[in-house]
C-alpha cells in the first residue's frame, strides 16, 4: 500500500496523565505524519482513528484487557501496545487480543513514527514470529517466567512486590529465583541483575524500585 496522503490520527492511552503527555510530546515534532487526534486518560477513543497507541506503563496484563476492549469497540483501525519489553509469552497473549502490533520504548520518536505508519500499512509490527512455534530452550536458557522474574530483579523489586506484580505467591517466586540462579551461575541479586542486559530486560529509566529486602 502507498504511504498515505494525509497524517496519520493518532489516539494516545493510559490511565496515566503525565505518561499521555510525554508520548503526546514526543510526537509532536512529527506533526507532517502523525496528529495526535486525542488524549485518553482512563478511558478509550469514542471517534475513529487510524491508531490507537496504549502506552502499558503500571500493568501490561491490564493493558491487555483494555486493548481487547478497543479492539472489538472498533474506533481505532489498529491498536499498538508500547512497552519496555515483551516476552514471547505477552506477545502471544497481545496477538490473541488482536493488536496489529507491539512497539518497544527503546525506538527512537522518528522510529516510533515510522513503526506506526507501518502498522497503518497492514504490517504486524512486533509481532511477525508470533506463529513461527516456541522456543526451544537449551542447557542454560531461561523460560520466559524466568526472564520476567530477571526483569523485575534488574528493576529492585523485592520478593513480595514480584509476587504481587505477578500473582504468584513469595514461595514460588522464590522457587524462580533459585532457578535462575542456577542457570545463571550466580549467587545474589547483584549478580543477576548484571545479567540482564544479555537477556535483553535492562531496566529502563524511572521505572527502578526500591527494595524491601532480599531473597
Amino acid at each position: 500500500m502507498d504511504e498515505p496522503d494525509r497524517p496519520l490520527r493518532i489516539a494516545l492511552v493510559n490511565d496515566y496523565e503525565v505518561i499521555v503527555r510525554g508520548l503526546s510530546a514526543m510526537l509532536d515534532g512529527h506533526r507532517d505524519r502523525v496528529v495526535v487526534a486525542g488524549e485518553h486518560v482512563g478511558d478509550e477513543p469514542t471517534e475513529r482513528v487510524d491508531v490507537a497507541l496504549f502506552d502499558t506503563f503500571a500493568g501490561r496484563r491490564y493493558a491487555l484487557d483494555r486493548a481487547r476492549s478497543m479492539v472489538e469497540a472498533g474506533h481505532a483501525g489498529h491498536v499498538v501496545l508500547y512497552t519496555w519489553d515483551a516476552s514471547a509469552e505477552f506477545l502471544h497473549c497481545a496477538d490473541e487480543v488482536g493488536v496489529s502490533g507491539v512497539v518497544l520504548k527503546s525506538n527512537t520518536g522518528p522510529e516510533l513514527v515510522s513503526m506506526l505508519e507501518r502498522v497503518a500499512r497492514g504490517e504486524r509490527v512486533g509481532l511477525e514470529h508470533v506463529h513461527r512455534g516456541r522456543q526451544r530452550a537449551g542447557p542454560g536458557a531461561l523460560s520466559n517466567r524466568e526472564r520476567e522474574v530477571l526483569a523485575l530483579i534488574a528493576l529492585g523489586m523485592s520478593n513480595r512486590q514480584m509476587g504481587r506484580e505477578l500473582f504468584l505467591s513469595e514461595d514460588t517466586i522464590k522457587t524462580y529465583i533459585r532457578r535462575l540462579y542456577g542457570k545463571l551461575g550466580v549467587r545474589n541479586r547483584a549478580q543477576a541483575s548484571l545479567r540482564a542486559a544479555a537477556y535483553e530486560v535492562m531496566p529502563p529509566a524511572g521505572r527502578m524500585h526500591g527494595a524491601e529486602g532480599v531473597g
